[in-house]
């Protein structure tokens, strides 16, 4: 059914708000204030709709800057699936996450607006151009590294990429062909950059490691020179490297006396590497580690450890990925002997050097141990150590996958930590997560949402949990 409606709002998916007859109407590539003909579904209840035409513009809307992005008009490849907010003024995109995590902690977490500091959400540092990696997939008749359409699995061959830094748009570029070139099988795959390095380096989704496999994929190797190794993996068996994958990234871009970070294609990093700088110093900001024992959970790669070694007593870090703990405790041990000869990044550690604050307090020495294992079982199990031999946390850091901590309220709570913070990319998997530490018996201090991920609808945050009542 062909309906004119006036968008109200921005839902929690990224969709455009709207109402028809009194039924809440969600229309992808909308802004709030727009006026738009869209295709309703007959029916009751919520729905979503196809949008048709923009009758009219909101004060919210501008135009993107990507012929890919939006509606399919004809414009010789089709809508690209990977933006949906190109058309979203960035100050209301900011509005619409801040309102997002508001949002699911009141509905979720059962936490009212005013019983907590809500702050204002930080600002990526740049809207466009910021991610150093992506995933993409291989089309091999067109020879190129495409994205998806929206909801389905048609390649748009698209000709530049707005998120990507320049130098990994023209490594994607550089790849696609190389691959086809090779006759490597990828069916999917990552690309990452280093700015640092000015070199980049790729996971490869193939059906098999066989021998033939890696010859072909040395013969990539050789034709593109900006790829420095790959790394090949199948869904059965150990993944295989060639060259060396092994990138450094900054910690804080364009400052690198604030230390370096080892990152691996295959291996979880945050794409934003800008906005991540801003993320680390807004999580131990809050957490204020000077001169505490930290436990930290999820430590991954080390995003948070390297800087948390430079301003607690003492870290016990617990990751479970083999790959992304050997990264982490190869960093931590280049830190710890710079560290040990006077040198390393202790007033960058929070991220704002020279600030006089809790930043740039360096304790005299590192000492950091990694514990290999499920976070959740070896929090529990530090939590049942008797005698003098225990270990005991001053506060914790975790910063969980995509599903969250689910048990981590009782957890925290046998601990006997005096505060934590949690850091999440999902609203719901929070929410979920913070009821049961306040359940516990924790409360909701602080709640900093940080825009790691413009022009789509993702958002993360950090929460600041206290013990007992304010």
């Amino acid at each position: 059914m062909r309906a004119l409606i006036r968008i109200e709002d921005v839902g929690p998916g990224g969709e455009g708000v709207g109402r028809l007859d009194g039924r809440a109407v969600f229309v992808p590539f909308t802004a709030p204030g727009d006026q738009v003909w869209a295709d309703v579904p007959q029916g009751e209840g919520t729905t979503h709709a196809t949008l048709l035409e923009l009758a009219e513009a909101g004060a919210a809307r501008v135009e993107a800057p990507c012929r890919h992005f939006g509606v399919d008009r004809g414009r010789g490849s089709g809508p690209c699936g990977g933006c949906e907010w190109l058309h979203l003024a960035y100050p209301a995109q900011l509005a619409a996450k801040e309102r997002t995590v508001a949002a699911a902690l009141r509905r979720i977490a059962k936490l009212e607006e005013g019983s907590y500091d809500l702050r204002p959400i930080v600002p990526s540092p740049a809207p466009l151009r910021y991610r150093t990696r992506a995933k993409f997939h291989h089309d091999r008749d067109a020879g190129r590294l495409v994205f998806f359409q929206r909801r389905s699995h048609v390649p748009v061959a698209i000709d530049a990429c707005h998120l990507l830094v320049p130098a990994l748009d023209a490594l994607r570029a550089a790849v696609g062909p190389a691959l086809t070139a090779a006759r490597v099988a990828a069916r999917e795959v990552a690309l990452e950059w280093s700015e640092l390095t000015g070199t980049g380096a790729a996971h490869l989704r193939v059906p098999d490691v066989s021998a033939a496999v890696r010859a072909r994929a040395e013969k990539l190797l050789a034709a593109v020179p900006a790829l420095a190794g790959l790394v090949l993996s199948a869904d059965e068996g150990a993944p295989a490297v060639v060259g060396d994958p092994v990138l450094r990234q900054p910690r804080v871009p364009g400052d690198p006396a604030c230390g370096v970070q080892r990152s691996r294609p295959d291996v979880f990093q945050q794409a934003n590497r800008a906005a991540n700088a801003l993320l680390v110093r807004t999580a131990l900001d809050l957490l204020a580690p000077a001169g505490a024992d930290v436990l930290e959970l999820h430590c991954g790669a080390g995003n948070f450890t390297g800087p948390l070694g430079g301003r607690a007593r003492r870290v016990a870090a617990v990751e479970v990925q083999g790959p992304a703990l050997e990264l982490a405790r190869a960093d931590e041990a280049e830190q710890a002997g710079s560290a040990s000869a006077g040198a390393g990044g202790g007033a960058c550690a929070g991220g704002s050097r020279g600030s006089g604050g809790p930043s740039s307090i360096r304790p005299p020495s590192r000492e950091v141990r990694f514990f290999s294992g499920d976070a959740l079982a070896l929090a529990r199990a530090f939590a049942r150590e008797r005698g003098p031999a225990a270990r005991r946390f001053d506060a914790a850091l975790l910063d969980p996958p995509r599903e969250g901590a689910k048990g981590i309220g009782p957890a925290l709570r046998d601990l006997g930590v005096a505060r934590a913070v949690y850091v999440s990319c999902d609203p719901a998997t929070l929410a979920r997560d913070v009821r049961a530490c306040v359940e516990a018996g924790l409360r909701v201090a602080a709640v900093v949402p940080v825009d790691m991920f413009p022009q789509t609808h993702h958002v993360e945050a950090v929460v600041l949990l206290e013990r007992g009542t304010p």
